[in-house]
Order: C-alpha cells, then structure tokens, then sequence
C-alpha cells in the first residue's frame, strides 16, 4: 500500500496484455491508480526531446508525463508519425546534421522532410500533435572538413526558412558548433527556437536567452552546465531526456529536473511547474 494525496492505494502488477489493453504510450508492468491523478503543472513532467518512443517512454512513479518525439531522418520521422498515431502522442520531424553529411543527395531529405510535413498536417488526427521542425541544425564534431560544414548550412538554412514558413518552432540540434547555429538563427529572425541538449558556453546561453529562446538540459551535469543553470532565468529552462542516446528512458529528464532544482536553489516541485508551461508555451499546447 502507498498513499496519494492522502488516499491509501493499492500497487498492482498487470501482465503484458492487461497494459497492452489499456493503450497507452507509458504502460509498464508497474502501474499506480490514484483517486486524484496528478492535475497541475507542479506534478507533471514535460520531457521536451526524445527518440524511439516505442521503446523509451516511460513516466517517472508519481508524475505525469507529457513528451516529444523527435525525428531525425526519414525513417525516424515516420517512426515517430506512426508512434503518434496510435498514441496521440506530440512529435516533431527533422534532419539531423549528421545525415546531410553521410548522403549522397542531402536535397532528397530535405524533400522527404517536406513531404513528412505535408503528410502530418494533412492528417486530422496527426496535425494538431505535430509541434516542431527539428530536430536540425549544425554538428562540427562529425563534419571534419569546410565543405561538410558548409553542406549543413546550405540544408540548415533551408530547414530555417520552411519552418518560418508553416510557421513551426525549431528544435536545434548544435553540437560543437554553437555559436555558428545562434548566429544564422538570429541572422534569420528566428522567433522562437529550442536549443536541445545545449553543450555550449554560458556566454552562447545568454545571448539564446536573451533572443527568447529557450535552451534545453539534458541528465548530464558539467561545470559549465551548472553556470547555465545559475545564470539563465527560469523562463529560458526546459528539460529533457534524449533518451536513448544521453538519457536511456524519458523518465531520466527528472534528473535533469533535479538538477535545475538544485543549481537554482528551488524546489522540484516549483523546476517541474516552470519547465512544463515553458514547454507548453514553447509548443504551443496544453
């Protein structure tokens, strides 16, 4: 037995095919039932970056759980489409920099991103959970020469451009290369920008900050992460899991709660509630 909100509640195990039955994205073979469930930003957790959802979704006991999937090349985005489908689930459809650089025509994935998008917002059950362009953006670390790196610009700037056009938000993904994503994002007039995972200098979060977008911490602590949190308002804060690839499920962005908890000297409680409406806000959802 365990309490919620001061009600006893009983802890029942459920077999595969009872929690395949309940169709839903967080069954386990652990389940809570509350006679009050969680109905306030305070309790809910809002994981704002994940990938594989079949298999990485999962809420923290005691929380609810709101996410989004990410995609990152073509097969990713229909992995993610499919999972919404039959999840009512957010997703967000992207290219990742990585992919521009392995392909033989990066232009074809830029084309089967569009047609992904056309296909989502064309579909009444897909369009309204559809959220995002991303995730896109730069990678240094894995482009090793001038002409990789221009080759993820020329896409970049062109995933910039359609997002402003169906005007969706994006979901940034700028790994060694920081600095050169700011700046064609605001030499853009990018509005409304998530930088996920951000591995940057404080210097780069505040000037993102200071453009009003926000910037997303991952469950990995670091000393320059630990000054981010500090100085950055709680406004510009999300969290996130990126599970499987730096987090192993979604319920790891609650590390990356506690983290922010810490290092700005608030409660979990009070990190859960800003962080949650600052993605809602950001995704435009409820």
């Amino acid at each position: 037995m365990i309490n919620c909100r001061g009600n006893p509640i009983r802890l029942r195990l459920m077999n595969p095919q009872q929690a395949a039955r309940l169709k839903s994205p967080h069954s386990s073979p652990i389940h809570f039932y509350c006679p009050n469930p969680p109905s306030n930003a305070m309790e809910a957790l809002f994981d704002v970056h994940l990938h594989h959802p079949k298999t990485t979704v999962l809420a923290p006991p005691g929380t609810s759980l709101k996410f989004v999937a990410s995609g990152f090349s073509p097969a990713t985005n229909a992995e993610v489409m499919e999972y919404s489908k039959n999840n009512a689930s957010f997703f967000s459809l992207g290219l990742a920099p990585q992919d521009v650089i392995r392909a033989e025509n990066p232009d074809a994935l830029f084309d089967d991103l569009k047609a992904k998008v056309a296909e989502a917002k064309a579909n009444p059950a897909l369009s309204p959970r559809f959220v995002a362009i991303g995730e896109c953006g730069l990678d240094h670390h894995w482009a090793k020469n001038e002409n990789e790196k221009e080759e993820e610009r020329r896409i970049f700037s062109q995933v910039i451009e359609f997002a402003k056009s169906i005007n969706k938000p994006l979901v940034i993904h700028s790994r060694d290369a920081e600095g050169d994503c700011i700046k064609m994002l605001h030499d853009a007039s990018c509005k409304k920008a998530l930088l996920h995972c951000f591995g940057g200098s404080l210097e780069q979060a505040l000037l993102a900050s200071s453009y009003g977008w926000l910037v997303s911490i991952p469950p990995v602590p670091s000393k320059e992460r630990k000054k981010i949190i500090t100085a950055l308002p709680i406004s510009s804060l999300v969290v996130e899991s990126d599970a499987p690839y730096i987090g192993k499920m979604s319920s790891d962005t609650l590390k990356s709660a506690e983290m922010v908890a810490k290092y700005k000297g608030i409660s979990i409680g009070e990190c859960l509630s800003a962080t949650y409406a600052n993605a809602c806000a950001f995704f435009g959802v409820g």
